[in-house]
């Protein structure tokens, strides 16, 4: 996991991870890939703005470090029985009294009623904390100091607000088992082998 990045939390999540949510929520792979794309980057940078503050950090820290300890060597299996109490729970903490905003944003966007983005990415938050989790048990086994921060920033291309469009499709083409250069036109494309 030396490479982690948003392509490769989009790619853990196309190896049967999108056929596992589909399952549960009842909603087409190609809509929950548009919900992801762009939920996972919000998810991170809820999780960013949190992390900003000393208090929120730690938090954060605890929250990962709970989380590490989950088995996600099979992501399709993991999001079988993922639970969507802790998933709301988690969403709550990290969009706070913006969840309810962030939600219906999504869910415009994406087309997918809000009760079911809500149920997506409850699945999801769970996994995530996860591989986050991962990361920090990872760098404080090998002694190296870690930051969340540094790694929530990583993430995101370092960059705010602008470079939210490029992630959400750079996501959405590893979700769809795209290259990691889609341009718009070959992410169209993809999107609508989907439909």
């Amino acid at each position: 996991m030396a490479d982690f990045d948003l392509n490769s939390i989009g790619e853990a999540l196309a190896n049967g991870g999108l056929s596992a949510i589909g399952k549960r929520t009842k909603v087409k792979q190609a809509d929950i890939a548009k919900v992801l794309s762009e939920g996972i980057p919000s998810l991170l940078q809820g999780m960013q703005t949190n992390a900003s503050t000393e208090e929120g950090a730690a938090s954060l820290c605890k929250a990962l470090e709970s989380h590490s300890k989950d088995d996600i060597s099979d992501v399709k299996t993991f999001l079988k029985g993922a639970d969507l109490e802790d998933g709301k729970k988690i969403l709550g903490h990290v969009f706070g009294e913006r969840q309810t905003e962030t939600i219906q944003q999504l869910s415009a966007d994406t087309g997918v009623s809000e009760g079911k983005t809500r149920s997506i990415l409850s699945m999801v938050a769970p996994l995530l904390l996860s591989q986050l989790g991962g990361q920090q048990q990872q760098a404080q086994s090998s002694g190296g100091g870690f930051n969340v921060l540094s790694l929530l920033g990583g993430l995101l291309g370092g960059g705010n607000g602008g470079g939210t469009a490029s992630l959400a499709s750079g996501l959405l083409g590893s979700l769809l088992g795209g290259s990691n250069n889609n341009s718009g036109g070959i992410l169209n494309t993809i999107l609508n082998l989907f439909h």
